[in-house]
Order: structure tokens, then C-alpha cells, then sequence
């Protein structure tokens, strides 16, 4: 295989891999227990999240795409895609949450909705707050922290250029042990975009260096991560998290336990995802490659699909019931993302 059609192979890999964090996501955002799908999702439970894999992801692919492959073309003009990329992600998550909000507090729904933490009304407070990123919608909570990533990603790309990536790496340590200590989410979450990025600048060698590894070994530490999934899911969902979530894999504040265990979750979703291309191809290519390819769409897309099913089913215990709505869920995000012109509006 040529070093084009790997490289090619490789990416879509993470494509997929990225719809399947969104598809998970958008389960998790729904809301609506039991249903069939929560031993995938973990109900957003365990202790690792879509959402950090679908944050490394991102850091990583603006690594490979922005950093490595972007070396062709001048820093300037890379910087200027990454910060006005940032800008535009800025200007969605006002709309989405104003938009949101409005929604929350005007119409009535007939089934529980993402919680909106100040007073009804208090428009002069949710105004100031989404303007200086102190508030982001829970649905769309990612795009505020994207935004942020990219307008500081152009300072990494320029210590990566120098070959410096140990010092992008300290500076990003220490922020997370800053936001730590100091109450900052995004500070707290800068480590799974950041370190990432450096890893997706040099992906290349970092994959040649894993080929070098016999396949046993990859084998065994792939299988050690996913059984830590299946451990924490038969521990979580059954019972009270109780300790291993809310204090040694917390997410507020995000603990390197989660941290840590969220880079050995992806490394062997990522692994296995690429071993299982030809499969996933075949069967649900058509839902995780749309999904994927355009995930900042879908991401905007699914929090109104699950506002206008929160206004339209009431909320039942009824697990059959619960996973038609989720599959009608999907397939409605899935349809608007494939509706053509649309990223003229919604970034993708």
C-alpha cells in the first residue's frame, strides 16, 4: 500500500472513530434511561467519557492536519484558518446557547431538558456570561472549549515548527495544574487537546515507532483498555459510582486518573477502529462517516433534534419505547447533516 493510500486509510479511521464519539454524545444528551443503547454510551457514567475522546481527537487531527501536513504553507496562513475557525466557533456557541436557553424558557416540553443554572429570565446575566465563556449550554458545552483550543493552537504549531514540542508539553501540564487548583475548566481541559496536538504532529513517527511492536503486545494492551470499559461500565451502571468517579476519575475538576485512563481508552479505541475498518465500511459507514467527517454539524445539529423530541414524547420507563426515540434521534441528525449546502451555515 502506497504511503498516500495509508496515510488516507489512517485519517478515515479517526473519522470514524470521531462519529462514533458523537453518536455517543448525542445518546447520552438524550437523556431517556433504559434503552439499548446505554451499555455502549454508559449513560455518560463511567469514567471516561465520548467527550474526552472526542477532545483528543480533535487535538489530534489539528496536530496532523494543521501542524505536520500544514508545514507546505506559511504559518501566518495557518494561524489565520485555526483563529478564525476559533472566532466562528465562538459565534456558534452564542447562538446555540441564547437559542437554548430561549427554548428552555419559553416553550414547554413535555420531557426533561438540559438544566439552565440561573433564574428564569435572567437574560442580563446568561448574556454576560456566554459573551465572556463563562456559561456554554450543556448540549453544545464542547464548542466554547474548541473555540478556545484553536485561537491558542497557533502558539503550539509555532513551538512544534522550532522542534520544541517538551516545552508545548510543560506549558500544558502546568495549565492543567493551574485550572486545577484554580477552578478553570478549559485550563483543566487544554491537557486532551494540547498533548494530542504534539502526538498528531508527529503521528507518523509515532506509528511507524507501533508497527515496530509485535502485534502480542499491542493485542494485550488494547484488550487492557477496553476491559477497563467493560469493568467500570458493570461497576457504574449497576450501582452507585461512589468513589472511583466522583473522586479518582472526577471530571470536575478533571483528575489525571481520568486523564490518563482517557489516553489508554482512545489509543485502544483507535487501534481497534483502524483493525476493523473494512467491517465498519460495510456496515455502519453510512451513519459514523457522516457523523465523523462533519462533527462540529452534527455536535450543533443534535442539541435542537433533542429539544424538539424533549417538546414533542412525553418521558417514559419503557426501554423499547426509549431506544425508537433514540434511534429516531440519530436518523434526525444523521438527515439534517446530509442535507446539501448546509455547512454554508454550520460549520462542519
Amino acid at each position: 500500500m502506497s504511503t498516500a493510500t495509508t496515510a488516507s486509510k489512517r485519517i478515515e479511521a479517526l473519522d470514524y472513530l470521531r462519529g462514533f464519539f458523537i453518536l455517543v454524545i448525542l445518546i447520552d444528551h438524550l437523556w431517556r434511561w433504559p434503552n439499548l443503547f446505554e451499555y455502549i454510551s454508559g449513560r455518560g457514567e463511567l469514567w471516561v467519557s465520548a467527550a474526552e475522546g472526542f477532545v483528543i481527537i480533535s487535538g489530534l487531527l489539528v496536530g496532523y492536519v494543521r501542524g505536520r501536513k500544514g508545514l507546505k504553507k506559511s504559518f501566518a496562513e495557518i494561524s489565520k484558518k485555526l483563529i478564525f475557525r476559533g472566532i466562528m466557533l465562538y459565534i456558534w456557541t452564542l447562538i446555540t446557547t441564547v437559542s437554548l436557553v430561549a427554548a428552555t424558557w419559553y416553550l414547554t416540553f413535555k420531557s426533561n431538558v438540559a438544566w439552565v443554572p440561573y433564574d428564569k429570565l435572567d437574560w442580563a446575566n446568561v448574556i454576560h456570561d456566554t459573551l465572556t465563556l463563562e456559561y456554554a449550554h450543556t448540549l453544545t458545552h464542547f464548542l466554547y472549549l474548541y473555540a478556545i483550543f484553536l485561537v491558542i493552537s497557533p502558539i503550539l504549531i509555532w513551538l512544534l515548527r522550532r522542534g520544541v514540542w517538551w516545552l508545548g508539553a510543560i506549558i500544558s501540564i502546568a495549565g492543567w495544574w493551574y485550572g486545577f487548583t484554580h477552578d478553570s475548566e478549559w485550563m483543566q481541559w487544554q491537557i486532551l487537546f494540547f498533548l494530542p496536538t504534539i502526538a498528531g504532529y508527529y503521528l507518523d513517527q509515532i506509528i511507524a515507532f507501533f508497527r515496530r511492536i509485535p502485534s502480542p503486545a499491542i493485542w494485550a494492551v488494547t484488550l487492557c483498555g477496553l476491559a477497563s470499559i467493560v469493568i467500570s461500565a458493570l461497576i457504574i451502571l449497576p450501582t452507585d459510582p461512589g468513589m472511583y468517579k466522583e473522586e479518582v476519575f472526577s471530571r470536575e475538576p478533571l483528575t489525571l486518573a481520568r486523564i490518563g485512563l482517557s489516553f489508554v481508552w482512545f489509543v485502544s479505541l483507535a487501534w481497534l477502529f483502524n483493525k476493523l475498518l473494512p467491517w465498519l465500511e460495510k456496515t455502519v459507514g453510512w451513519l459514523l462517516l457522516p457523523f465523523g467527517t462533519r462533527s462540529l454539524t452534527a455536535y450543533i445539529v443534535h442539541s435542537f433534534v433533542l429539544m424538539g423530541l424533549a417538546l414533542s414524547i412525553p418521558m417514559t420507563s419503557g426501554i423499547w419505547l426509549n431506544t425508537i426515540v433514540a434511534c429516531g434521534a440519530i436518523l434526525l441528525t444523521w438527515a439534517v447533516v446530509q442535507i446539501p449546502g448546509i455547512n454554508r451555515v454550520i460549520p462542519r
